[in-house]
Parts: structure tokens; C-alpha cells; sequence
């Protein structure tokens, strides 16, 4: 991007220097280099104004987008606290179990019985769960898929238009060394 504004910059450098080194033998040859000099300049601030609104827009979905962001980060941290209090709970548990061993109050028929309900039905709901969550995955992975064709396209985008620009520099520079010979006479 730097370089691209620099040619710029350097196009309207040249077209000013251009300009301002014809010769001119009537007023009327005058009026025209002048003319000429003020149209460069139109050019150049309509361009710039224009691009404004564009640098604009960016900015506008880039400060949406870092929202989102500081939002998916908020969520990450609160998961993380739930893992951290989760992990906590199970060490404290394994702790117990392990200063403690097989408590006979908790060693019954019937406290085993309901164990293996509660798990069968804990297991029942982390199926259904599971499902949905494959389905989502699957959704995400292809879009995830769609996005990495599109950035893929876009590098090679990027890189032609990069050559491109470094050709434009080329060939403003050609420019800029015919304007020093005119200037040198």
C-alpha cells in the first residue's frame, strides 16, 4: 500500500515537473501548461477524496470486525474460566477418592443403581449434543474450506497486482529520469 500511494505521489511529481518544463512561447501555451497544472491537481484530489471514502468503509468494517473479535475472545475466556473451575472440581474429586478410597455410604446397591441411571442419561443427552455438534463442524469445516480457496485466489491476486505496481514504479522512474535531462537542458 505504501508503495502504491508513493507512485502516486511520484505520477503527479513527474506530471507537475512535465508541465512545468515545457516551453512555452505564447500566452495562450501559457494558459494551457497552467490549465494543465491545475487539471493534474483536480485529478489528484478527486482521486484522493475518492479513495477517502473507500479508506472509510475499510475502517468502518475493520473496527466491526475487531468487535467481533474482542467478542469471540471474551467467549474463549469464559470457556476457559468453566475449564479451569471443571478441572478444579475433578482434582478436588480425585483428591477425595484418593484420601478417602470407597466410601461405604456411597458403596450401595440402590447409590449404584442411580449412578448408572444418572450416566445413562447424562450419556443420552452428550449423544444428542454430539450430533448437533457434528453437524455444525461439518458447516464450519466447509466454510472454513470456501475461505481458504477465496484467500488462495486473493494471494494471487495480491501478487500480480504487486507486480504491477513495481512495473508502474519502473516506469515512473523512466519518467522521472527523462524529466532530469530536460531539466539539466
Amino acid at each position: 500500500r505504501q508503495m502504491i500511494n508513493q507512485n502516486t505521489d511520484d505520477i503527479f511529481k513527474n506530471r507537475y515537473a512535465i508541465l512545468k518544463t515545457l516551453k512555452t512561447t505564447t500566452q495562450v501555451e501559457v494558459n494551457f501548461r497552467e490549465s494543465k497544472v491545475n487539471e493534474s491537481k483536480v485529478d489528484f484530489l478527486d482521486h484522493r477524496s475518492k479513495l477517502n471514502g473507500k479508506v472509510e468503509a475499510v475502517s468502518e468494517k475493520m473496527a466491526a470486525a475487531n468487535a467481533a473479535l474482542i467478542e469471540i475472545n471474551d467467549m474463549i475466556m469464559e470457556s476457559n474460566a468453566e475449564i479451569v473451575k471443571f478441572n478444579a472440581d475433578q482434582i478436588d474429586t480425585n483428591k477425595k477418592l484418593l484420601e478417602a478410597g470407597i466410601l461405604p455410604e456411597k458403596c450401595t446397591p440402590e447409590a449404584n443403581a442411580a449412578r448408572i441411571q444418572a450416566n445413562s442419561d447424562r450419556m443420552a443427552e452428550i449423544l444428542e449434543r454430539a450430533k448437533a455438534n457434528a453437524t455444525k463442524v461439518a458447516e464450519i469445516m466447509d466454510k472454513a474450506k470456501a475461505n481458504r480457496t477465496h484467500i488462495l485466489e486473493n494471494s494471487e491476486k495480491i501478487y500480480a497486482r504487486r507486480a504491477e505496481i513495481e512495473e508502474n514504479h519502473k516506469k515512473i522512474a523512466a519518467n522521472a529520469a527523462i524529466i532530469a535531462e530536460r531539466i539539466k537542458g
